[in-house]
């Protein structure tokens, strides 16, 4: 039977965008998958690249057995509106063929959804990393070189043409209230926040004199490992006892990330500082659970701080941390503002020397800490996955319940 047909078990499309390796973005799109498909009959679209549904069913501990995979390769490509009216036929083409088939579309990712020609769309948008067209093109020196009326023609189709693609969406939600301020400003349209999923599942563990970090050891990265080693070597001179620095993060294996890898091992070579390298998800939370502090330092520096799109624009690794009884330490700004309640569950930071500041004051407070660590445990419960769940059934049911026309 054909998309909305009367008696059909609806058809739903679930596609992770822009990215080759599991990641925060991926535990929200598979668990949509999981969530969805003791309802319906659910297609998880992705490129190929970097991972298998097995894969994110085995990391992220889903049911996904029945759940299809559906592997297109070009889905990794952004769906960015190009100017010959050739190549804007193949991209329609493109999408319908990607979209078309499902009675719900489900975009998620950091770019811009494709022309959805399902019968109803939805968007759940980690953070607007492309914008709307009349604020990409302002940038670009060769738009600028066309003339007034040559830029008044084609910005107003492109225009016209952003606003056709976003309405093929009836809703569009964020991860946080972060995310949905940048997207009301690059894309021009409302976001709902439904914050992502967080699981902990950590074991009980006597708690070490460990701080604890997540992150990526990647050279493009913004996680700044680097940052915390210089903050660790500043804390080691000031504290007593043993307290360790244990960074557990995601490698690659290319030659860029690896030599960037051994750099870091290198400047921590008289540190008490761990590299946990590639760890599967019963060791993270085993390390978690043994943590006391957590450093999340996601863009933080001396400097001004950095650009939107260099900021945890949620931070679910932080939320992981809480919920093992870790007092997480965390940027001021960004989505990390809306986990961390400054003085009661952890300390937000503005700097480096906030980071060193904070954590020496609940090194050396062990009932401070203990008070920190219940109280960021209780925190984590408003990220539990029912929360998620229960969102997301009832949109799906309401685009479902309303398929009977295209939007």
């Amino acid at each position: 039977m054909s998309p909305g047909a009367p008696g059909a078990r609806a058809e739903i499309g679930i596609l992770d965008h822009e990215s080759a390796r599991p990641g925060g973005s991926q535990l929200v799109a598979a668990r949509i998958a999981e969530v969805l498909s003791d309802r319906y009959t659910v297609a998880f679209i992705h490129s190929g690249r970097g991972y298998a549904l097995a894969d994110l069913s085995k990391a992220f501990d889903l049911d996904l057995g029945r759940v299809r995979e559906r592997v297109v390769e070009f889905s990794l490509e952004r769906f960015a509106i190009p100017g010959p009216r050739s190549l804007l036929r193949d991209r329609l083409r493109a999408d319908r063929d990607l979209t078309e088939r499902y009675d719900v579309f489900v975009y998620s990712g950091h770019g811009a959804p494709p022309f959805c020609f399902a019968r109803r769309g939805l968007v759940y948008c980690h953070f607007p990393f492309q914008t709307r067209p009349r604020l990409a093109l302002a940038e670009d020196p060769r738009w600028r070189s066309r003339s007034g009326i040559g830029r008044g023609l084609r910005g107003a189709v492109y225009e016209w043409l952003w606003g056709r693609r976003l309405r093929g969406y009836a809703k569009i939600l964020a991860n946080s209230r972060f995310t949905a301020e940048w997207i009301e400003r690059l894309w021009g349209y409302p976001a709902e926040v439904v914050y992502p999923p967080v699981t902990s599942g950590a074991p009980a563990a006597t708690k070490r004199d460990v701080i604890v970090s997540v992150g990526r050891f990647i050279a493009t990265d913004h996680k700044n490992v680097s940052l915390q080693l210089a903050a660790f070597s500043e804390l080691a001179a000031r504290t007593d006892g043993d307290w360790r620095l244990r960074i557990i993060g995601f490698c690659t294996d290319t030659v860029e990330d690896r030599a960037h890898l051994a750099g870091l091992r290198e400047r921590a070579r008289e540190l008490p500082v761990e590299f946990i390298v590639n760890a599967d998800r019963t060791s993270l939370l085993a390390h978690l659970a043994e943590a006391a502090l957590f450093w999340n330092t996601t863009g933080l520096s001396d400097e001004e701080p950095p650009e939107p799109c260099c900021m945890e624009h949620f931070g679910i690794a932080t939320v992981e941390a809480m919920a093992a009884g870790c007092v997480p330490l965390a940027p001021a700004f960004g989505g990390q503002v809306e986990i961390v309640e400054h003085e009661v569950n952890g300390f937000l930071c503005a700097d480096v020397g906030e980071l060193v500041q904070h954590s020496l004051a609940v090194i050396r407070d062990e009932p401070l800490r203990a008070r920190m660590s219940r109280a960021a445990a209780e925190r984590s419960r408003a990220f539990e996955p029912s929360v998620f769940d229960e969102h997301i059934r009832r949109l799906v049911g309401d685009l479902v319940a309303d398929r009977g026309s295209r939007s």
